[in-house]
């Protein structure tokens, strides 16, 4: 088993999609999902899974995450916003999602271009700090587990962040939104 500092470097270093990589033409349906898995294959924890499908995209649509599509192409703004989505559902349910992309007054391409900038910093910050604070033997099953219950700890906490900031925009809002 590779040591934690070992895991730690793989796992921080992943691939975006960069903005200059999504096209300024509209973009087919097979197109989107080429791009994202020709960028983010990286992000697979085994080579047969599927980062984005076809049905995951209709069903994120149908489901107000991201605005219909127009005709059978995806605009610029529309594949930022689904890269929004994207890293969003891995941590929250989608009726967060929702709230968050679900909505025509955000500018997802600076969102989005935003985020790259703060997970440059996060590469640059975190993986120190984790290995600082969590010095666990991750050769050792007790290690292991205990390390795996931090980190577990660490997503909840800022899970719940995020839930927080979302719960924020009923709260201003009313729930009217």
């Amino acid at each position: 088993m590779p040591d934690f500092g070992n895991i730690i470097d793989r796992v921080f270093s992943d691939q975006d999609i960069m903005p200059a990589d999504v096209p300024q033409l509209d973009l087919y349906m097979d197109q989107v999902l080429s791009l994202f898995d020709q960028h983010l294959s990286a992000d697979k924890r085994n080579p047969s899974d599927k980062l984005l499908t076809k049905t995951m995209v209709n069903n994120y649509v149908k489901e107000g995450l991201m605005t219909p599509v127009r005709g059978k192409k995806y605009t610029r703004q529309q594949i930022m916003q689904l890269l929004c989505v994207y890293h969003l559902k891995q941590n929250l349910r989608l009726s967060d999602v929702k709230a968050l992309t679900g909505r025509d007054d955000v500018d997802f391409g600076a969102c989005y271009a935003h985020l790259l900038e703060d997970k440059k910093k996060i590469r640059e910050s975190v993986p120190a700090m984790l290995d600082a604070f969590l010095p666990y033997d991750s050769e050792d099953p007790n290690g292991r587990l205990m390390l795996c219950l931090a980190l577990s700890e660490i997503a909840s906490y800022l899970r719940r962040l995020c839930e927080g900031v979302v719960d924020a925009i009923d709260e201003q809002t009313g729930g009217k939104e």
